[in-house]
């Protein structure tokens, strides 16, 4: 691809020395201090300055023009996002031999779209819908009336149980399970009786799940993934709940029965959100908080239970100081102890 390309299909703003090709050709990309002729890279952090005077790089994506480099710069107000759009078209994985494997299994009653992949070890139920252009590796299971999305790719082992939906372009990594039951439970007398889970999940199209995630049909009507949202391997989505399009979550989060999480919300790892709540669009939850209320004021917050992270670092400084506090009521007492005995 040539940088006048580039150019032109970004709409970015060119800055170029003279003498500087506009027409060379850019064969991949790479990481600032590693990129030679040929490729480009982004510079967004002053971290990174010390790489800019030596660099080798056909082109630098910036924000603003950086002095010390002396290439081609294409401008951008997202170096990086603008970075990763040209990854993609750079890094094309070989997704196995078109068709259908003989050692896979298509129930008679299901229908298969043109040009899928479908690998070995492959089980697909009756009823189920697989869209164009779908990969299935190894082991993945379709269960009795799911649907898959056209563009969708998913890794080893995934299941996607009874009726669930997956939308279009899902990129679904090794092991994830949608659809298995809910945790529903009514107890009585000392007996527990399982809740039966009739509804499905719903999944909206350009998501993306890591490895291990788990996501629960509902006790009735949807669980709902949105569009455009990521998920960081080993997440956990229970029964009901509806997570809102956009929505980035790290690793171990876990989302309890029937919550609402809004658009754009951003969940660091290992972070729990209890059941039956609302959280509005736009939130930003540290790693490790467990928000234990509705969170509706647009905000960051942190800690146990969940606080405006300023609060929660207000207190990290006061548990810092407890042992000052500590040591200097214990002087207090001694003092006071002296005068009334005086």
């Amino acid at each position: 691809m040539r940088v006048s390309e580039i150019i032109k299909r970004y709409n970015l703003t060119v800055h170029a020395p003279a003498g500087k090709d506009l027409e060379a050709e850019i064969h991949s990309v790479a990481a600032i201090d590693k990129v030679l002729a040929g490729q480009i890279s982004f510079y967004s952090s002053q971290e990174f300055a010390p790489f800019l005077k030596a660099s080798k790089a056909t082109a630098l994506l910036v924000r603003e023009v950086a002095p010390e480099f002396g290439g081609i710069q294409l401008i951008h107000k997202d170096p990086q996002f603008i970075f990763a759009k040209l990854a993609l078209e750079f890094y094309k994985p070989d997704r196995g031999p078109l068709g259908i494997h003989e050692l896979a299994y298509v129930d008679p009653g299901a229908r298969i779209g043109k040009d899928v992949r479908i690998h070995p070890g492959v089980h697909i139920e009756d009823r189920a819908v697989i869209g164009d252009r779908v990969v299935l590796y190894p082991g993945v299971y379709i269960g009795k009336g799911a649907k898959i999305g056209v563009d969708s790719v998913l890794h080893p082992k995934v299941v996607v149980y009874n009726d669930c939906i997956v939308g279009e372009r899902a990129l679904i990594h090794a092991g994830t399970v949608i659809g298995a039951d809910g945790f529903g439970f009514a107890v009585s007398g000392g007996e527990v009786c399982k809740i039966p889970q009739v509804g499905i999940v719903r999944i909206g199209n350009d998501v993306e799940m890591g490895a291990l995630c788990t996501i629960d049909r509902a006790a009735n009507d949807e669980t709902v993934i949105g569009d455009f949202c990521k998920f960081d391997d080993r997440v956990h989505v229970a029964h009901n709940c509806s997570i809102g399009a956009n929505s980035m979550f790290s690793a171990q989060v876990g989302i309890a029965g029937s919550t609402t999480v809004g658009k754009w919300t951003v969940i660091g790892g290992q972070s729990g959100i209890a059941d039956h709540l609302k959280i509005g669009d736009g939130m930003r939850i540290a790693s490790k908080t467990a928000v234990l209320t509705n969170l509706t004021e647009r905000g960051t917050y942190a800690g146990s239970p969940a606080i405006p992270l300023m609060e929660w670092k207000r207190q990290i400084v006061y548990l810092k100081r407890l042992k000052d506090y500590d040591q200097a009521i214990k002087s207090l007492e001694k003092r006071l102890k002296k005068l009334e005995s005086q």
